[in-house]
């Protein structure tokens, strides 16, 4: 019987294929980038997470006390009755608070971007801050958590410009259509 015989280029070519292949194929799961950021109202120290309660935990560790020691204190602060009550925990204890969550989904799924401050909201409708997101952010948000009494208000330009919906003083699972994957910026009050 005759020797079999064999191109050598075609097992050279096949080698270089499956290599290839195993260059250009996509990153595995493990790799996503974070996607639950925290940052300061005044636009610095933005840090991003691969959980929610690691950023939870990192925007707790940054103003000092967690979410429910500081909505306990603000509580607390609205049912002393001597004194003159000026509406924030900030403002009487010169400390960082939680001002609130953005989410990409509704019902308070997918990413998340938590924004925290020293200064708290009066809760009232005069804006107090505004807050630009960054530009991985704008345009995805589709429901909010205010906290510290925080009103807030979402629009559809930079610095609190173009349209807007709000204002949001409750914990809203769906920001409507009005602002749906519209939201480039917060005021709060």
């Amino acid at each position: 019987m005759p020797p079999l015989h064999r191109r050598p280029g075609v097992s050279a070519l096949l080698a270089v294929t499956a290599l290839g292949s195993a260059l250009v194929s996509p990153l595995p799961a493990s790799a996503a980038p974070a996607q639950h950021c925290v940052g300061d109202i005044d636009g610095s120290g933005q840090e991003c997470f691969s959980t929610y309660a690691q950023a939870i935990d990192a925007a707790e560790d940054r103003v000092g006390r967690t979410l429910a020691e500081q909505e306990r204190a603000l509580a607390e602060q609205e049912h002393t009755l001597s004194g003159p009550r000026t509406g924030t925990l900030a403002a009487q204890s010169s400390s960082d608070v939680i001002i609130g969550t953005y989410f990409e989904h509704e019902n308070y799924g997918g990413a998340t971007f938590t924004l925290h401050g020293d200064n708290t909201c009066q809760g009232g409708d005069d804006i107090e801050f505004w807050f630009t997101f960054p530009p991985e952010w704008q345009n995805i948000i589709s429901s909010a958590q205010p906290w510290a009494r925080c009103s807030l208000w979402l629009h559809s330009g930079p610095d609190g410009t173009g349209d807007r919906d709000g204002p949001y003083r409750e914990n809203t699972p769906d920001i409507g259509g009005y602002m749906n994957d519209r939201t480039v910026s917060t005021t709060l009050g």
